[in-house]
């Protein structure tokens, strides 16, 4: 994307400007606030150039001395400013800056270099030596190459390079080891190199507005990868996802797609854009795994069949199929139950008429189910909702095909015993009886041994039978959040493949002894109880877990020894009663927290 055209319509509105106008932004007051705070803020001073005496702002001139002298007479009783911080923030954005002068090698310090919004062609190559940079931002510049010192910045975190006028990536940029950020977005890359699979700490790969016609093989060894944009370009297939199971956002809109991607085993995708391609065909195989996306967007392609298997999809809430082939929209679609956005306008439905579809969701889905007969059920054509005096419950094809017991938000306190012998035949997966009246789960369920999902929120549950721990063998995810609970049945230590517990809300005054003997737990939510203690003992038992919220408890005190958790990517500790991480602590990064913690076992 060329940005030329437009920042020199931007820039003429500026006079050029002298050396000497841009030295003179660097005021006194401006450089002692800097001493002192360790932070310069030249954002948006129409600079042409950066003033000379940033880089030597660490340094006291010798009329700078004899001034102090006479003024303070160096009184120890006096705020030494001049000697509290070096410079560790630079932010230079939004100016007129056509190149980044050698001499920023001298704030040896630095860690954080804001250059976004400018006119810069060229990269010295000693910006690799500022060996604490963490943050680099060069975004919205005219930069062409990137020399190969800049890839020695072994402490990056962030690095946004999007829109400017990179042609390639070199491999070494496998280097930057520690990225947790990488923007490529808006650039002329048709290539990317395939060391950037040693970017193993990844989260978020910004790529979009390119003309890749391919994805590295390796970037599925990407493993903490939570977000991939990869859209406006020219890709035509990309690797199996299986690998990448922390994403949660998956961005392939606008490219030359002609099969779905590979998601099997993407459990955590949340969501998933592949519109504005040429998809025949939604993959079918990659539905059971992704019950947790929320939204999915197909529009602009060449979809004719929406396959039954869609209602696998039992979290969803927003499906975008307009502008598609598809003459026939299956009743499965009205059993989905969060569903609440519904695109299918620009095709040539014949099942349903077209002032039903421009009615909204809400109504074609309420005409889908009235549509449904008798006829339709003995041919096993469709699926349908059957009512009771209880509420409503789906069929057996549905539960075969969904693999879905979903009855949430109903009102209920019992469900029929019909209901959960035919969830145990069509093998269900996941239940779902949230938002319901539930004082306790009901024991005709425990013959549904298939279950992965249970989903129990907003009941009013005051505790759960031993026997989920020796029915539910294969579950991986328990969401007990917003009841009454106290504890949790000792049977639940046996569930050797549950991965997230979600125990929110409740009443709990300590962590339950079953939850440390759980090995494969990577999420632990716990927030907004009444934990009083943290035993960082007994949470290092549990060797996978990765994001543990324990925000608004009362938790007095936070062991040191939590620090030593270093496989923690997430962990939430505001809104407790303790005086120490303090809450400027608490809000940096997972990882400056526990360095902290582990600093005062030290200490």
């Amino acid at each position: 994307m060329d940005l030329t055209g437009r920042r020199a319509n931007h820039r003429s509105l500026f006079k050029p400007r002298t050396r000497k106008e841009d030295d003179d932004e660097l005021t006194e007051s401006v450089v002692i606030s800097a001493r002192k705070s360790g932070q310069l803020n030249l954002s948006a001073k129409g600079l042409s150039s950066v003033p000379s005496k940033v880089w030597v702002i660490n340094e006291l001139t010798c009329e700078e001395l004899k001034t102090l002298d006479v003024t303070l007479g160096f009184d120890e009783g006096k705020e030494r400013w001049w000697e509290q911080e070096q410079l560790t923030t630079l932010n230079l954005s939004s100016n007129s800056l056509t190149k980044l002068d050698p001499q920023v090698q001298l704030l040896s310090e630095l860690n954080f270099l804001d250059l976004h919004d400018n006119v810069i062609q060229y990269i010295p190559r000693e910006i690799g030596n500022l060996n604490k940079l963490r943050h680099l931002n060069l975004a919205v510049n005219r930069i062409h190459t990137l020399p190969l010192d800049m890839y020695k910045l072994c402490e990056l975190r962030f690095l946004d390079l999007g829109n400017n006028l990179l042609k390639n990536i070199d491999a070494a940029i496998g280097d930057l080891i520690m990225l947790e950020h990488l923007n490529l977005s808006c650039n002329n890359l048709t290539t990317l190199p395939v060391g950037m699979g040693y970017l193993v700490r990844l989260t978020s790969l910004e790529l979009s507005h390119n003309m890749l016609k391919e994805l590295p093989p390796d970037i599925t060894s990407m493993r903490a990868l939570k977000k991939l944009d990869a859209s406006f370009n020219q890709i035509e297939d990309v690797p199996p996802m299986g690998e990448l199971r922390r994403m949660e956002v998956l961005v392939l809109h606008t490219n030359n797609l002609s099969t779905s991607p590979d998601t099997n085993g993407c459990t955590a995708l949340r969501e998933l854009h592949l519109g504005n391609n040429k998809i025949s065909a939604i993959n079918v195989s990659s539905l059971e795994s992704m019950s947790h996306l929320k939204t999915l967007t197909l529009g602009n392609n060449k979809i004719r069949i929406i396959p039954d298997e869609i209602i696998q999809l039992c979290n969803l809430e927003r499906l975008d199929l307009s502008n598609n082939n598809i003459v026939n929209i299956p009743f499965c679609i009205s059993l989905m139950p969060n569903l609440h956005t519904f695109l299918i306008d620009g095709n040539n439905v014949r099942n349903v008429r077209r002032d039903v579809i421009q009615c909204g969701t809400s109504r074609l889905l309420r005409y889908l189910r009235e549509s449904v007969n008798v006829e339709d059920l003995q041919n096993g054509v469709t699926s349908s909702l059957v009512s009771n005096d209880t509420g409503l419950f789906p069929d057996k094809y549905a539960l075969r095909i969904g693999k879905l017991l979903s009855i949430a938000n109903q009102n209920l306190c019992e469900i029929p015993d019909t209901t959960a012998q035919d969830a145990s035949e069509a093998e269900v997966t996941c239940i779902d009886l949230s938002k319901n009246q539930f004082r306790e789960l009901p024991a005709k369920l425990s013959v549904v041994t298939s279950v992965r999902e249970l989903k129990l929120a907003r009941n009013r549950l005051l505790s759960l039978p031993e026997w989920i721990g020796e029915k539910y063998q294969h579950m991986q995810f328990l969401d007990v959040s917003n009841n009454q609970l106290t504890t949790l049945p000792g049977t639940l230590s046996t569930l050797n493949y549950l991965k997230e517990i979600n125990m929110s809300y409740n009443r709990f005054v300590e962590i339950p002894e079953c939850i440390y003997d759980l090995p494969g737990l990577e999420i632990l939510t716990v927030n907004n109880n009444q934990i009083e203690k943290i035993d960082a003992t007994l949470l290092s038992k549990l060797p996978r877990l990765a994001n543990l919220d324990l925000s608004n408890n009362n938790i007095g005190y936070v062991p040191p020894e939590l620090g030593n958790l270093k496989k923690l990517t997430y962990l939430a500790l505001c809104g407790n009663c303790f005086k120490q991480p303090r809450h400027a602590t608490l809000t940096k990064s997972t990882e400056e927290v526990l360095a902290y913690l582990r600093d005062r076992i030290s200490s």
